[in-house]
């Protein structure tokens, strides 16, 4: 018969595991006793530790897929791959139990352990609500079960796509991204450009580097220079290019041009793309929303011809939202300082 537990766990350790920031559940103290009751299979519900004067919550569960002692060099090779949260430093000759889980499973209700009063073991005389958990305590069957009830079940599992997406509608709700009521500058619509290529590994370049959004200034962000473009391109399409508000280029991937209108021309910005229509390169308007019939009405001139194909509009609501998107999946892979935007 499998085994189950409940386990104590700071809440920082359960939003850490339920974000996918922890993948191991260790303990602080060395254990007198093994845990092999435990094995792959079990499921281990996360209770949180108690503070004064606060109730203890029934915050989740992981279903075991390992459990070992290890020892301080692989304890540390867990820390270094991130799989630890908040993780020791282990002395040499130093040991702890840990148990592996591949998903942190959130529960939708999170019950108070003083209200399990009707959860028992099927051996148990008192409720789950009367037990002091110390560690690790045993459950079984019929304990995880109503467990499970009183919570709820665990949320429906999400990828981590489907976590940021649900994190960027909460930010745009709080923002007003997607109507973007807040007048946002030509500066801060290119730092957002050169942030993001930045950030997904391109080379950024932008026309007006004396510039600033707040107190970051564009040319802060750049990583190439007038005299970096002249290498991919000859001199004919250097000085147009070099006009462009924002180009990201990559090695093996080519060009990516902006152009931002905010109150200046969407014919003029079109001109500038079209002079060097001759380059193999991906071309954007960036925009508000209420200026795209504008651009649909400029690119099917004639003298767009060339570029028609070439050319997308981006809105700068959808501009701002790609912008907390990239950094919200940047910040899920490694940390990083983002830059202060101020209007």
């Amino acid at each position: 018969m499998v085994k189950h537990a409940i386990l104590l766990a700071d809440k920082e350790w359960c939003e850490a595991a339920s974000s996918g920031r922890a993948r191991v559940y260790h303990f602080i103290r060395p254990r007198r006793r093994g845990i092999h009751a435990l094995g792959k299979g079990s499921v281990c519900v996360v209770v949180t530790k108690p503070k004064p004067g606060q109730p203890q919550i029934v915050y989740g569960e992981f279903t075991v897929t390992d459990v070992a002692e290890v020892g301080a060099s692989e304890y540390n090779r867990l820390a270094v791959e991130g799989l630890i949260y908040k993780p020791e430093t282990l002395k040499p000759g130093e040991r702890r139990w840990v148990i592996f889980f591949d998903e942190f499973r959130e529960y939708g209700v999170k019950p108070r352990k003083d209200e399990l009063t009707d959860v028992k073991t099927s051996t148990s005389k008192k409720p789950i609500s009367e037990w002091v958990i110390i560690g690790l305590t045993y459950i079984d069957d019929q304990a995880l079960e109503g467990i499970r009830r009183k919570a709820g079940g665990p949320r429906p599992p999400i990828t981590r796509i489907d976590e940021l997406e649900e994190r960027v509608s909460r930010l745009e709700e709080l923002m007003g991204v997607s109507e973007l009521a807040l007048p946002i500058t030509h500066e801060c619509a290119e730092l957002m450009l050169l942030s993001i290529g930045r950030q997904l590994g391109f080379k950024v370049y932008t026309a007006d580097p004396s510039k600033s959004c707040g107190d970051t200034s564009l040319g802060s962000l750049a990583s190439m220079s007038r005299d970096d473009l002249s290498k991919y391109v000859g001199p004919k399409v250097l000085d147009p290019l070099s006009k462009i508000d924002v180009v990201w280029h990559r090695e093996g991937v080519g060009f990516y041009l902006f152009e931002v209108v905010v109150r200046g021309g969407m014919q003029d910005a079109l001109l500038r793309l079209s002079s060097v229509g001759e380059l193999n390169a991906k071309m954007f308007i960036v925009s508000s929303e209420s200026r795209k019939s504008e651009y649909e009405t400029s690119i099917g001139l004639p003298a767009f011809n060339a570029i028609r194909d070439k050319c997308t509009f981006i809105s700068i609501g959808e501009l701002a939202r790609m912008f907390i998107l990239t950094n919200l999946w940047k910040r899920s892979i490694e940390p990083l300082q983002l830059p202060h935007i101020g209007r």
